[in-house]
């Protein structure tokens, strides 16, 4: 990381910083990620082709850069957690995890029981397939844990069935269907209880979020046109109620230099070369970590998920000033914003501050991830082609086999 030139000089009036409220929270006791830590997501589609884990994987990246850990796609589109058990060790053991983060349900719901009208036939298959999903978790986890004794687990709920979206593009709806999956999260939380495992409730944030914001915006979605796929917003959702059930530190640095002494004090960052005098205060950070990286998309939700708070603080403090006057806050030359001295001196919160150039190069690291998880994906397709066929009995390793099969 850059060592970072701050300055403060006269200017224009900055605008305040709004209010932060909570979306939803989340049932936790999970732990942070160490250093040497692997972690194997064990899902299906919304694993497989999805992001929340690669944004899981920048906030480690930027928060932590001196750790080494392993974060692995173990995902396969349309999977169970009955299907799941003929790739244990393939898709799991094969990595020898520390971690082992379980996301399945959307196709254990039996969606052809929805189809039809809410007669006794349909809700007896819909009865049974939430009785079959109980029992196949809890064998599927039974089974990890035979082959990875000291492996930390980690349940997801389901996500959110849009069924109340109306779009002409958007797949014909399945009544109740997200009522059914809203009783497998609850079956999700409780069966981590029961086991000893941490627990992410991903379901409520997402439901929260789509009942709240439809209020303002009729035609607002989180999934796909399919109703089942969360898109960028959502899976930064599932990201984040993630992290904030790991408790994981908020800071990203404390900063605070006295500009009537010189003297600095600072927390996850090292300050230097403090200059005062004439109206103005310069000062070099070197900070230990970036910002957390928040998709472009997914920034007009950050406030009601209290992402700031929870994830993302990146302090500055500046005492000493008049509090009466504005100051200009240049970083590496680049005004990143005006400050009155009284807003300076309680502090000024630059995680989100586009313009800082700590900002641009945590992006910088998040696409690099959104790259690898692309070709991540296409290994996946590659992967679970290879497991659908071999569940079918196909030679998959001979190509002239598999030609004439």
């Amino acid at each position: 990381m850059k060592n970072r030139k701050n300055e403060f000089r006269r200017g224009l009036l900055a605008g305040a910083v709004g209010a932060w409220t909570v979306l939803a929270g989340t049932m936790a006791l999970a732990e942070p990620y160490r250093d040497g830590d692997t972690v194997v997501f064990f899902g299906d589609s919304i694993t497989h082709g999805g992001f929340y884990h690669t944004y899981v994987t920048a906030y480690y990246r930027t928060r932590f850069p001196e750790r080494t850990i392993r974060f692995v796609n173990s995902g396969i589109g349309g999977d169970t957690a009955s299907g799941a058990m003929r790739r244990i060790s393939e898709d799991v053991t094969e990595y020898a995890p520390t971690h082992v983060v379980f996301h399945f349900g959307m196709n254990d719901i039996n969606s052809g029981s929805y189809r039809a009208t809410s007669d006794t036939a349909s809700l007896k298959a819909r009865e049974t397939a939430q009785a079959a999903y109980r029992r196949n978790f809890a064998q599927l986890a039974s089974a990890v844990r035979k082959e990875n004794a000291d492996a930390a687990f980690t349940y997801l709920t389901p996500t959110p069935y849009d069924d109340r979206l109306v779009d002409d593009k958007a797949d014909e709806p399945l009544e109740g269907c997200n009522a059914g999956l809203s009783l497998m999260a609850g079956f999700v939380l409780s069966a981590a209880e029961k086991d000893g495992a941490a627990a992410v409730n991903v379901y409520s944030p997402l439901e929260n979020c789509l009942v709240n914001t439809r209020k303002k915006i009729p035609s607002f979605r989180l999934n796909r046109l399919d109703r089942v796929h969360p898109e960028i917003v959502g899976h930064s959702l599932m990201a984040w109620a993630f992290l904030k059930a790991q408790q994981v530190p908020a800071l990203v640095s404390d900063v605070s230099v006295d500009a009537g002494t010189g003297r600095a004090t600072s927390v996850n960052a090292d300050v230097s070369d403090v200059k005062t005098g004439s109206g103005e205060v310069s000062f070099s950070v070197l900070a230990k970590a970036l910002p957390f990286p928040v998709p472009a998309l997914a920034k007009g939700f950050v406030s009601e998920c209290e992402v700031e708070a929870k994830l993302n603080d990146e302090r500055l403090r500046v005492t000493g000033l008049d509090n009466d006057t504005t100051y200009r806050l240049t970083i590496d030359g680049e005004e990143v914003g005006t400050w009155r001295g009284a807003q300076l001196g309680q502090g000024v919160r630059l995680g989100f501050n586009e313009r800082t150039p700590q900002y641009r190069q945590a992006q910088r690291v998040l696409k690099e991830l959104e790259k690898l998880a692309a070709r991540e994906a296409v290994l996946r397709n590659h992967h679970s082609a290879r497991w659908y066929f071999g569940a079918r009995g196909a030679p998959v390793d001979d190509v002239k086999a598999f030609e004439a099969w």
